[in-house]
Protein backbone atom coordinates (compact mmCIF):
# COMPACT_ATOMS: atom_id res chain seq x y z
CA UNK A 1 0.00 0.00 0.00
CA UNK A 2 2.15 2.90 -1.17
CA UNK A 3 -0.10 5.56 -0.41
CA UNK A 4 0.48 4.24 3.10
CA UNK A 5 3.85 4.50 3.61
CA UNK A 6 4.71 7.83 6.04
CA UNK A 7 7.97 9.17 5.93
CA UNK A 8 9.74 10.73 8.82
CA UNK A 9 10.08 14.62 8.77
CA UNK A 10 12.31 16.57 10.69
CA UNK A 11 9.97 18.37 13.13
CA UNK A 12 8.35 22.06 12.49
CA UNK A 13 8.94 22.46 16.08
CA UNK A 14 10.58 20.91 19.30
CA UNK A 15 8.48 18.20 20.52
CA UNK A 16 6.30 17.30 17.26
CA UNK A 17 6.36 14.34 14.47
CA UNK A 18 5.93 15.55 11.38
CA UNK A 19 5.56 12.78 8.36
CA UNK A 20 4.82 13.22 4.79
CA UNK A 21 2.66 10.82 2.84
CA UNK A 22 1.45 10.61 -0.87
CA UNK A 23 -1.99 10.02 -1.64
CA UNK A 24 -3.49 7.29 -3.93
CA UNK A 25 -3.99 10.05 -6.72
CA UNK A 26 0.08 10.88 -6.64
CA UNK A 27 0.96 6.92 -7.72
CA UNK A 28 0.20 5.14 -10.77
CA UNK A 29 0.26 2.42 -12.48
CA UNK A 30 0.05 0.09 -15.57
CA UNK A 31 0.39 -3.06 -16.47
CA UNK A 32 2.26 -4.36 -20.41
CA UNK A 33 2.47 -7.86 -20.45
CA UNK A 34 4.52 -9.46 -17.53
CA UNK A 35 5.62 -5.73 -16.67
CA UNK A 36 4.31 -3.43 -13.93
CA UNK A 37 5.06 0.33 -14.68
CA UNK A 38 4.76 2.76 -11.68
CA UNK A 39 5.00 6.26 -12.00
CA UNK A 40 5.46 8.15 -8.43
CA UNK A 41 6.93 10.72 -6.28
CA UNK A 42 10.85 10.37 -6.22
CA UNK A 43 10.72 10.81 -2.27
CA UNK A 44 8.42 8.09 -2.02
CA UNK A 45 11.02 5.90 -4.33
CA UNK A 46 13.73 6.97 -1.85
CA UNK A 47 12.00 5.70 0.92
CA UNK A 48 10.99 2.12 -0.55
CA UNK A 49 14.94 2.07 -0.81
CA UNK A 50 16.21 3.14 2.61
CA UNK A 51 13.73 0.80 4.48
CA UNK A 52 14.55 -2.47 2.21
CA UNK A 53 10.85 -2.61 1.00
CA UNK A 54 12.45 -2.47 -2.51
CA UNK A 55 15.76 -4.23 -2.64
CA UNK A 56 19.40 -2.78 -3.78
CA UNK A 57 20.16 -5.37 -5.65
CA UNK A 58 18.87 -5.68 -9.15
CA UNK A 59 18.44 -9.73 -8.71
CA UNK A 60 16.67 -9.69 -5.86
CA UNK A 61 12.80 -10.88 -6.29
CA UNK A 62 9.80 -9.46 -4.30
CA UNK A 63 6.38 -10.47 -3.86
CA UNK A 64 4.00 -7.91 -4.99
CA UNK A 65 0.57 -7.16 -4.36
CA UNK A 66 -2.27 -5.14 -6.20
CA UNK A 67 -5.32 -4.27 -4.51
CA UNK A 68 -4.09 -7.06 -2.10
CA UNK A 69 -4.25 -9.29 -4.18
CA UNK A 70 -0.72 -11.08 -4.91
CA UNK A 71 -0.02 -11.05 -8.28
CA UNK A 72 3.71 -12.58 -8.31
CA UNK A 73 7.52 -12.28 -7.50
CA UNK A 74 8.94 -9.34 -9.72
CA UNK A 75 12.01 -7.50 -9.82
CA UNK A 76 12.72 -3.76 -10.85
CA UNK A 77 14.28 -3.97 -14.25
CA UNK A 78 14.42 -0.03 -14.83
CA UNK A 79 14.29 2.95 -12.97
CA UNK A 80 13.84 6.64 -14.71
CA UNK A 81 14.15 9.75 -13.13
CA UNK A 82 11.88 12.76 -14.50
CA UNK A 83 11.94 13.78 -18.12
CA UNK A 84 12.99 16.86 -19.96
CA UNK A 85 9.25 17.21 -20.19
CA UNK A 86 8.68 18.03 -17.00
CA UNK A 87 4.76 15.70 -17.22
CA UNK A 88 5.18 14.33 -13.95
CA UNK A 89 7.25 16.64 -12.58
CA UNK A 90 9.25 14.67 -9.37
CA UNK A 91 7.79 11.60 -9.81
CA UNK A 92 9.62 8.40 -10.96
CA UNK A 93 9.26 5.65 -13.36
CA UNK A 94 9.51 2.18 -12.16
CA UNK A 95 9.46 -0.87 -13.99
CA UNK A 96 8.80 -4.49 -12.94
CA UNK A 97 9.36 -7.52 -14.34
CA UNK A 98 7.55 -11.24 -13.75
CA UNK A 99 10.63 -13.32 -12.15
CA UNK A 100 11.37 -15.28 -14.75
CA UNK A 101 10.22 -12.91 -17.60
CA UNK A 102 13.23 -9.97 -16.39
CA UNK A 103 14.71 -8.63 -19.51
CA UNK A 104 17.58 -6.16 -19.40
CA UNK A 105 17.46 -2.90 -20.48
Amino acid sequence: MLHEVRMLMEPYQTGTVSSLGYPKSRIRFATEGQEIRLWFPAMLALELYRSGTLPQDATEEFSVSISGKKVGNYRVVDFRYPGASGIHRDDILMVLAKVGNVATQ
